[in-house]
C-alpha cells in the first residue's frame, strides 16, 4: 500500500467500523458514513478486534476515537517541557582549593595593599 490513509466504512445505526477502503467513496448513503483513518490506525483497530475483543465483537467508531485521543494525550505529554527551578549559583568565580579559605575579600585586600606598600618601599630604598 503506497497510501497513508483509508477510509473507513461506519454503519450510521451503530457505529461499527464495515470495512475500508483505499480512496475516498464518492457518493453518500442513508446507512454509512466514511472516516478517514491513518494506516496505523487502522493496524491498531485490526488487532483489537482480532486480540482483544470477544468472538462476534466488532471495534466501532468510539475505539477508534479512543484511539486517538490516548495517541495525542501520549504525544502531549511527551513534547511538553519539564519546567524545573534553577538552582542557585554562586555569585563569586570559582577558586582553586589552595585558594580557598574562610576569610572574607576584605581581609585579602587588605594582604595584596601591605604587600604592594611594603614593595614599593623596598624599590624606593634601593635608589
Amino acid at each position: 500500500m503506497s497510501h497513508k490513509t483509508v477510509w473507513l466504512e461506519i454503519d450510521k445505526s451503530n457505529q461499527a467500523i464495515i470495512s475500508y477502503f483505499i480512496e475516498q467513496p464518492t457518493g453518500t448513503s442513508d446507512k454509512v458514513d466514511y472516516v478517514q483513518a491513518t494506516l496505523d490506525e487502522l493496524t491498531y483497530l485490526n488487532a483489537l478486534e482480532d486480540s482483544v475483543l470477544p468472538p462476534g465483537m466488532v471495534v466501532t467508531l468510539s475505539d477508534l476515537q479512543a484511539h486517538r485521543a490516548r495517541v495525542a494525550s501520549a504525544k502531549k505529554d511527551k513534547t511538553a517541557p519539564t519546567i524545573e527551578p534553577a538552582s542557585k549559583v554562586s555569585q563569586q568565580p570559582s577558586k582553586g582549593d589552595s585558594e580557598r579559605s574562610t576569610t572574607n575579600p576584605k581581609t585579602n585586600n587588605d594582604k595584596a595593599k601591605a604587600s604592594l606598600i611594603s614593595a614599593l618601599r623596598k624599590h624606593r630604598s634601593r635608589k
